[in-house]
């Protein structure tokens, strides 16, 4: 059995089993996004993190700041750079727990780029209090044998179909 599908990318870049972003609110494309994500009782991992006081754990807090900042950067160049890993985080500030029912508000904002590599400034908030702020340093990559195989052009409209599918009709800011 093959764990690519038929266009030879793996299911991963489909099917996210960990998506912590549930809607954008705002986005400029490659400029500024802005989402939420509310922490369900019955995800998974908070079985073990931690069953008496469940609370969403500080790496998937840090990967939703991530998430926002990748799709922020792809639809910036209407998702040219489908493949954008984390290189660095930056100054990673933690101010409070998140718990079930409760809402984060994430915000993603470019701070510079140059060439490929892309830094982001990123934070998550409920009501009003910061529960988790970072710098990230983000690079878009390529799939690697774009002539041979059509690899990006594939990942590309996955990609694209992946946000649709998830986001729908997102509110666009003209830029000005």
């Amino acid at each position: 059995m093959s764990l690519a599908t038929s266009t030879g990318v793996p299911p991963v870049l489909i099917e996210m089993r960990y998506r912590q972003l549930d809607e954008i609110t705002e986005l400029e494309p490659g400029r500024r996004l802005v989402a939420l994500r509310t922490l369900r009782s019955e995800e998974d991992y908070l079985r073990d993190h931690f069953p008496r006081f469940p609370v969403m754990p500080g790496v998937m807090m840090l990967e939703a700041l991530h998430q926002a900042a990748v799709w922020m950067i792809r639809t910036g160049e209407d998702f040219a750079s489908p493949v954008v890993v984390l290189e660095e985080a930056k100054n990673v500030k933690f101010g409070d727990f998140l718990s079930p029912g409760e809402t984060l508000e994430i915000t993603a904002e470019l701070i510079k780029e140059e060439g490929d590599r892309v830094t982001v400034k990123t934070r998550a908030r409920k009501a009003d209090r910061i529960t988790v702020s970072a710098r990230l340093v983000l690079r878009k990559a390529k799939t690697g044998h774009a002539e041979r195989m059509r690899t990006d052009q594939d990942v590309c409209a996955l990609v694209r179909q992946q946000f649709n599918d998830t986001f729908g009709d997102v509110p666009m800011v003209e830029r000005s």
